[in-house]
This record gives structure tokens, C-alpha cells and sequence, in this order.
């Protein structure tokens, strides 16, 4: 039974230690018509490094007598799972709370994100313009270069996102846990599920 609890305390010393050793994430993304995403992640001081090229597949043609909701249809049903998800009470200031909190733990060598987006209707346009307004004014006091805005006249989403984070897993893997079990966090996934039905 010593034997094992021995075991057990080594293990946990281990993967503490493995988890306080800095990860080094590069993020390359660019979406026009779609996503197109780089990732590198080097770990443990060199050794693990990992590059990740995932591009989406574009997807099957379809023939027109399919009953698959149409595209428009789809953008229609995605706005209406954002509005519902952003319209929960006490989500956005869990999440800036958590940001807040994960923020104190990261390093940003370098992060520049531009991006342009637009629904069908401008009003759901400006009411999530609205609600990621603060946070634009939080990423500009912290020196990051991001640039947004809304289109009014056009939906979609556009832009580039380039980013060299380091961290350190242990410092924030109990803010995340905190942050997806959190009562607003459970409230978003029940609306999003309600629209989606």
C-alpha cells in the first residue's frame, strides 16, 4: 500500500513539474472564404515541437433536391446561436474575468489580429459590435495590436490573426476549469442548444 501511494505522489510530482515547464504556441490564421490555420507548439525546451497545418476541407457538392438546410440558412441559425450565447446573463464578465485572470499567467511576444465581420440584419451586426467593444479597449491597454469592425452593408467573417503566446499549462489550467464550469458558461451551452434544435 506504501508502495503505491509512493507511486501515485511521484506521478503527480511529475506531471506538476512537466506542467510548470513554458509551452510556446505560434498561431498563423487567415480566413477570407475559409478558415486556413497554422499552429506550432514547442514545449519542454525544444524537444517537442509540433506543427500542425490544418486547412477545412471544403465541402461536398451537393445536389439541389438535397433537404440540407441551405447556406443561408446555416448563417441565419449560426447568428442566432452568437446573439443567444452573447445575451447570456453574467457571460461577458465571466469571460473577461477569465481572460483577465489567464492574461496574468501569459506572455505575448507578439499578437496582431484584424478582422472585419458582418450578419444579415446590421442590427445584430451593432449590438455584437457593441458587446466586443471593451474588449478592443482591453486589448489596446495591454499594448495588442487588433483592429475590428463591423459591415453593415455585407455578412461574413474576414481577417487575419497572427500570434506567439508562451505559458505555463499549470498556471492556467485551473482558471479555465473554473471558467467552464461556471454557472454563466453552463447558461450560454443550454441557449445555444435551445436555438439549435
Amino acid at each position: 500500500m506504501f508502495a503505491v501511494a509512493v507511486t501515485i505522489a511521484v506521478l503527480c510530482a511529475l506531471i506538476a513539474a512537466l506542467l510548470a515547464v513554458p509551452v510556446m504556441l505560434v498561431i498563423d490564421a487567415e480566413c477570407v472564404e475559409a478558415l486556413k490555420a497554422r499552429w506550432r507548439i514547442r514545449w519542454l525546451f525544444g524537444p517537442v515541437d509540433i506543427r500542425l497545418p490544418r486547412e477545412r476541407p471544403s465541402p461536398p457538392e451537393r445536389s439541389e433536391s438535397s433537404e440540407s438546410p441551405t447556406p443561408d440558412r446555416n448563417s441565419r441559425r449560426k447568428a442566432r446561436i452568437a446573439l443567444a450565447v452573447l445575451r447570456t446573463r453574467g457571460l461577458i464578465h465571466r469571460v473577461m474575468r477569465a481572460s483577465s485572470d489567464v492574461l496574468r499567467h501569459v506572455t505575448l511576444e507578439e499578437f496582431r489580429l484584424q478582422t472585419a465581420f458582418g450578419f444579415d440584419n446590421p442590427a445584430d451586426t451593432g449590438v455584437v459590435y457593441g458587446v466586443l467593444a471593451p474588449w478592443f479597449v482591453l486589448a489596446e491597454r495591454r499594448g495588442l495590436n487588433v483592429e475590428c469592425r463591423p459591415m453593415f452593408l455585407e455578412s461574413g467573417l474576414r481577417g487575419a490573426l497572427r500570434a506567439t503566446i508562451h505559458l505555463r499549462p499549470l498556471a492556467v489550467v485551473g482558471t479555465l476549469l473554473a471558467f467552464l464550469l461556471s454557472r454563466p458558461v453552463r447558461r450560454a451551452v443550454r441557449s445555444a442548444w435551445r436555438v439549435r434544435k
